[in-house]
């Protein structure tokens, strides 16, 4: 498997949202070798935080923990 499934483990996600002009901190978990799914989150929250359609006042920042090939956790 090379990325674990982000919508089947939906406790890996944290959202703080304390007030306006808040952040958003969302985090995400992969296996070692997938850089290119890496990359297409890192560039998803960035369309995200550019689009003031969907996100008036706040920021998503994020963390990604890389594993290793078949980790049970």
């Amino acid at each position: 498997m090379e990325v674990l499934m982000l919508w089947l483990f939906p406790w890996i996600f944290q959202c703080v949202s304390v007030r306006a002009d808040s952040i958003i901190h969302i985090g995400a978990i992969f296996e070692g070798n997938a850089a290119k799914d890496d990359e297409v989150f890192k560039q998803a929250v960035s369309d995200l935080n550019l689009n003031d359609d969907i996100l008036q006042s706040e920021k998503i920042t994020y963390s990604i923990k890389l594993i290793e090939a078949n980790n049970p956790f």
